[in-house]
């Protein structure tokens, strides 16, 4: 078990997905991680001693931000995709989907996200 910001680890799960909970962290960095280690793909999060531990948190610390800056850095793209009128901005201002998906039907997730406008 250990802390990592506001994330425990007491699962008795395999690494790589414990690991990906963590805000910030993907498939991508969670692979790097257990590679960096050197640890076979099926490694379960329970066998884990404190040398492994200490170095999960020094790679982690490494390679991510914190959870502000990274919610900070999404707001500004966002931002900055509205004040230049693109059209993901505008699809973002109105609280449409942005990624091409259908609005004709199927949008009862959308209308319930929508701020009354």
């Amino acid at each position: 078990m250990f802390l990592f910001r506001d994330f425990t680890l007491t699962e008795k799960k395999e690494l790589r997905a414990t690991i990906k909970k963590i805000y910030g962290v993907g498939w991508w960095k969670a692979n790097l991680i257990s590679y960096k280690l050197g640890l076979s793909t099926p490694y379960f999060s329970n066998n884990l001693n404190t040398y492994y531990i200490n170095i999960i948190l020094y790679l982690l610390k490494g390679y991510i931000l914190s959870d502000s800056k990274i919610k900070r850095i999404i707001e500004n793209n966002i931002n900055n995709l509205i004040i230049n009128n693109s059209y993901r901005g505008t699809r973002h201002r109105l609280t449409l989907p942005v990624r091409g998906q259908r609005t004709r039907t199927n949008s009862a997730t959308q209308r319930s996200k929508r701020n009354n406008i």
